[in-house]
């Protein structure tokens, strides 16, 4: 651990702006206060990242990280983390950034025109180019977040001035398998785990709402998203298939977040594309229930919560993924899962911004 990364209740104080004794007060009235990393002879030391995210959680100032993640492709994640992007600055008039972290890239050429998304791509100025500057740690490094940032997307109002887009490369698929050996190639000071963060540590307090798009996966580039993550949400057809990764997701969640030493709960499960089927009746069912698989065995693990809005199963949101179409209203892009979408977003900013 680094010195510099440490802090005491001076520091702390000094940091939020009140004295030591207020400070001393919540380490006894807050139970999610952090505990110390260390006891020292001179007192005890915390380390800075999680004291500065405790305190503006703790003012509300926090910026809410939110991981959108399924391991099977189709259930609507990507259209479910875009439309909740869109609505939280349009409708909420929050300043969000949406980062793509998958190599399909379907969010950014759902908010960029692929011509857009080519010549990024070929500056350097996509996610692909931050994983493969640690890769090659010799070669002058390519990527600048201010640079790779693209201000005001979304077909929706010509743009929507508050959202902005950490865009996505196909090349990533070549890189993903590689970023796990970062500290194998020379570059022994890189953590593959710290890329994202690191990269976003300049922006991240810009923003009241992160969403990413996770690949469908639990690989390396899915942890760099979780390990910004203030939570993580689960979009899922409620059919048998689509729900069967759903416990492996948790499970491996809450492992990273015991290794890392940081809490990234589940905000909830959201039931997509859904229809008027005995099937789909069922599964939401069990999932509302929180009886959904291994989770009714009575295991350690405990289900995530089923939102209370569903996303029924719209054909026009197919046709709102195309930049093209030039689809400038939500009900145009969404059509009637429009008012769903809405609902969840609502009851999405409802759960993170609840009070202490």
């Amino acid at each position: 651990m680094d010195q510099k990364a440490l802090v005491g209740i001076a520091e702390i104080a000094e940091l939020a702006g009140v004295s030591k004794q207020a400070v001393s007060n919540w380490r006894i009235r807050y139970d999610d206060f952090p505990r110390p990393f260390q006891n020292l002879q001179s007192g005890p030391v915390w380390e800075r990242e999680k004291i500065e995210s405790w305190v503006k959680s703790f003012r509300g100032q926090e910026t809410h990280v939110i991981s959108f993640i399924n391991l099977k492709g189709g259930v609507g994640k990507t259209t479910t983390a875009v439309a909740v992007a869109e609505m939280l600055a349009q409708e909420h008039r929050k300043h969000v950034l949406l980062i793509d972290l998958d190599p399909q890239t379907n969010a950014t050429v759902t908010l960029i025109s692929e011509d857009q998304w080519a010549e990024l791509d070929a500056n350097g100025r996509t996610v692909a180019q931050l994983f493969e500057d640690r890769i090659n740690p010799h070669a002058t490094p390519r990527f600048d977040i201010e640079k790779a940032i693209v201000r005001g997307v979304s077909t929706i109002a010509d743009g929507i001035s508050r959202l902005d887009l950490l865009p996505s490369s196909i090349r990533l698929i070549d890189l993903q398998d590689r970023i796990p050996m970062i500290a194998l190639s020379g570059n022994f000071t890189a953590n593959p785990l710290e890329i994202l963060r690191t990269a976003l540590q300049p922006v991240l307090d810009r923003y009241d709402y992160v969403i990413i798009d996770c690949p469908p996966s639990l690989g390396t580039v899915t942890k760099n998203g979780l390990r910004i993550s203030t939570g993580y949400v689960i979009p899922t057809i409620p059919d048998i298939v689509s729900t069967w990764g759903i416990y492996q997701i948790v499970d491996n969640v809450q492992r990273f977040a015991q290794d890392i030493e940081r809490a990234i709960p589940a905000i909830g499960i959201v039931a997509t594309k859904v229809q008027s089927n005995n099937l789909h009746r069922r599964v939401i069912e069990d999932l509302r229930a929180r009886r959904l698989g291994k989770f009714s065995e009575g295991g350690p693990l405990e289900q995530p919560p089923l939102f209370a809005n569903t996303i029924s199963q719209a054909v026009a949101v197919a046709r709102g993924a195309d930049v093209e179409a030039e689809l400038r209203t939500f009900k145009a892009k969404y059509g009637a899962a429009e008012a769903d979408l809405r609902s969840l977003t609502q009851e999405i900013k409802a759960k993170c911004e609840a009070k202490r």
